[in-house]
């Protein structure tokens, strides 16, 4: 069995210069409804041009990757071959005897990046920390059919090429579907999961009529949590039909131009984070910085890994007329017969934890 091998990034000169080149040629278009925004706090028309170039400008005068770059490069990462796969990988070993591995797993348009400040705080674990297969440095699937389903065995996979017999998960997003399918499919492997994105939909006639008959007794705060889901659906997932469809037409624009990439994840960065309305990068909003979010999108723009991670959609969500047979998917709610439990916080202050926690 080969031996994982150490990575390091290293975007060349020669790309940064087109990167610069290609930013300071960009064509903005036009914009309406400037500061316009949905009911949930989303730019109304999408990304909002004055916040787009403000990041265009950063981008150029202030954001230093190289600077990024010597971060991302202090943690320890890997790749290895799973699968004939080539799979990139940070690898923090914990120096406790007693540590618990543990499997981190991103989301879209998410990275490895999402988890720089989380590191320092696990020191209790065996962390590993996979880029998903066909996002940032870890190579694409070559055939159709890569769904969450093939994510999952592949990220098993790598866990057990590591030498973990035992260990437990956490998932965001797309991490948190690929991470109960490793639980679900290999509840003898990983022993417990830990979701922050929990989608528990009834898969039975019998589970409909129990929810049906729940539904007279349900709380106010649980109607809102349906009527917010709706909202959602209707007004929020527009991205999804069209990398669900058709995500090698959306590709093309998005490799190519990185102002376009940037304006894609910047808009999702905006909606889903608590930026009330603002930026993401607003002070007393999500807590993100300009930085963070660039450094997010370099990934995809030097990986040039855009379009094979908007395939995730295409292969799983089965929204295509290719499309012939549902996934057989593992039950959200169940983890190899073990209790399940769901704290549901529209929002939470956190105090920010120190900066060498003790335990």
């Amino acid at each position: 069995m080969a031996a994982p091998e150490p990575f390091r990034i290293h975007v060349s000169d020669d790309d940064l210069t087109d990167l610069r080149q290609r930013l300071q040629r960009a064509r903005v278009p036009d914009q309406v409804g400037a500061g316009q925004s949905d009911p949930n706090g989303a730019w109304a028309y999408g990304t909002d041009k004055a916040a787009l170039q403000d990041y265009v400008s950063h981008w150029l005068t202030k954001f230093d990757w190289r600077q990024q770059e010597a971060k991302l490069n202090a943690v320890p990462q890997f790749t290895l071959q799973v699968n004939g796969l080539k799979t990139h990988f940070i690898h923090q070993r914990s120096k406790d005897t007693a540590a618990i591995p543990l499997l981190l797993v991103h989301g879209w348009p998410g990275s490895f990046v999402e988890f720089m400040k989380l590191l320092p705080l696990l020191k209790k674990f065996h962390v590993v920390a996979p880029s998903i297969p066909g996002y940032g440095f870890s190579e694409a699937p070559k055939e159709p059919g890569a769904s969450v389903v093939f994510m999952a065995e592949q990220l098993a996979e790598l866990m057990r090429l590591l030498g973990y017999t035992h260990y437990v998960a956490q998932g965001g997003d797309w991490g948190s579907i690929i991470t109960t399918q490793v639980a679900g499919r290999y509840p003898e492997r990983c022993v417990a999961l830990h979701l922050n994105m929990c989608a528990a939909i009834p898969s039975t006639i019998s589970d409909f009529v129990q929810v049906a008959l729940t539904m007279p007794s349900w709380s106010k705060e649980e109607w809102d949590a349906v009527r917010r889901t709706q909202y959602f659906m209707k007004y929020e997932t527009g991205y999804q039909k069209i990398q669900g469809t058709k995500p090698q037409t959306l590709g093309y624009g998005l490799n190519d131009s990185p102002v376009g990439l940037l304006a894609w994840i910047l808009e999702k960065f905006q909606s889903w984070s608590d930026s009330h309305g603002q930026r993401p990068d607003a002070p007393g909003g999500s807590g993100l910085t300009m930085d963070e979010i660039l450094t997010n999108v370099m990934i995809y723009w030097s990986s040039q890994s855009i379009t094979s991670s908007c395939r995730l959609y295409y292969e799983t969500l089965g929204l295509h007329p290719s499309h012939k047979e549902p996934l057989q998917l593992q039950p959200g709610g169940l983890l190899g017969g073990k209790g399940t439990g769901v704290l549901d916080v529209p929002a939470l202050e956190i105090d920010q934890p120190p900066s060498n926690p003790k335990t």
